[in-house]
């Protein structure tokens, strides 16, 4: 477990445009209260940003140069706006067991949604990614815990073909990706090596609704 998470928000040209590493410090902490989202630790980290349309990017590391277990959350506070969440991803390290890289998604204020899940490993190395894992599964939990779908290469998957028609085909043959029709709830994604296997891996949901 990380013991002090600090937390930095950065654009797609890669200036950093927040920071924050005790979420009390925020300057907008009351609103971050106000919505039932402020951490259950004073040095857990939160912020409350309004951003125009574009590509972000979350990094969480430890105070200190500490490293441990973190968990990074998104929640979008305006749903009715013209702007919408359509991506997230996680990157991190995949390991075995209790290891594995986790990343949660709620399908909220629709009946239903049609969302694409994708496990990368292999091509992140195109993208100067070293220890990169080299064959990546994915399975998605519903909020009981029960698995509702699992993919070992995406090509095996019985929606293969949408995952083409909408360009969302991972770079490799190893990768995984499902395509999901859901019922408003929680989910998890998890992204494991076969056979064991170790590395850095990518998991991803696009929303297609």
């Amino acid at each position: 477990m990380l013991g002090d998470p600090v937390l930095n928000l950065y654009n797609s040209s890669g200036t950093l445009i927040a920071s924050n590493d005790n979420w009390q410090s925020d300057p907008h902490n009351a609103d971050i209260q106000k919505n039932g989202l402020a951490p259950a630790n004073l040095l857990e980290s939160a912020t409350f940003q309004t951003l125009a349309p574009g590509a972000y990017t979350v990094i969480v590391t430890g105070a200190n140069s500490a490293q441990g277990i973190a968990l990074v959350e998104l929640y979008d506070l305006s749903p009715l706006s013209n702007s919408s969440l359509e991506n997230m991803s996680t990157r991190g390290f995949v390991g075995t067991l209790d290891k594995v890289l986790i990343s949660g998604f709620i399908v909220g204020d629709v009946d239903s949604a049609t969302v694409v899940v994708r496990a990368l490993g292999p091509s992140l190395a195109n993208y100067g990614v070293s220890g990169v894992l080299s064959d990546p599964t994915l399975t998605i939990y519903d909020s009981s815990g029960s698995a509702i779908a699992t993919n070992g290469n995406w090509q095996d998957n019985v929606n293969s073909i949408d995952i083409q028609k909408n360009a969302l085909a991972p770079p490799n043959s190893l990768e995984s990706a499902l395509v999901l029709h859901l019922p408003a709830g929680a989910y998890t994604a998890i992204e494991s090596g076969a056979d064991g296997g170790t590395g850095i891996g990518l998991v991803e949901v696009y929303t297609l609704d």
